[in-house]
């Protein structure tokens, strides 16, 4: 089966998206497993410790669609990603904090949305029916 080289290059984006993805889930999930799940990240918000736990779910679930259903992984990581940058820069901002942790996050927003249209058409190619 081949997709040409769109095809190929959303294949390898998205190789791309779940390594960072699975980087994400192992950052957050070692957290919770040192600190537990009521660990205020030293006197956080309750909703940045929401969201930031959650990640140890989403994270996972939208690298699993990006292959089970390409499209609609894509789009939720491209929420997922503009929601954790903005929330991110929004806390160094306010609470200081390690600043090359949200710059290598900006990094990956800007891959992804680089990356939006070879990901979508390679997705789409990927999504149709084989004719015989």
């Amino acid at each position: 089966m081949t997709f040409g080289m769109r095809g190929k290059m959303s294949a390898w984006f998205r190789i791309v998206y779940v390594l960072c993805l699975a980087a994400g889930t192992y950052t957050h999930a070692s957290i919770l497993v040192r600190h537990g799940w009521r660990w205020d990240y030293g006197g956080k918000p309750i909703s940045t410790v929401l969201f930031w736990s959650a990640l140890t779910l989403l994270d996972p679930l939208v690298a699993v669609l990006l292959f089970v259903r390409p499209r609609i992984g894509f789009t939720s990581l491209m929420l997922l990603m503009l929601s954790d940058v903005i929330h991110n820069t929004w806390v160094i901002h306010v609470y200081g904090g390690i600043v090359w942790m949200v710059a290598d996050q900006w990094l990956f927003l800007i891959f992804v949305f680089a990356t939006a249209r070879t990901f979508w058409k390679g997705a789409q190619k990927q999504t149709q029916p084989r004719t015989p």
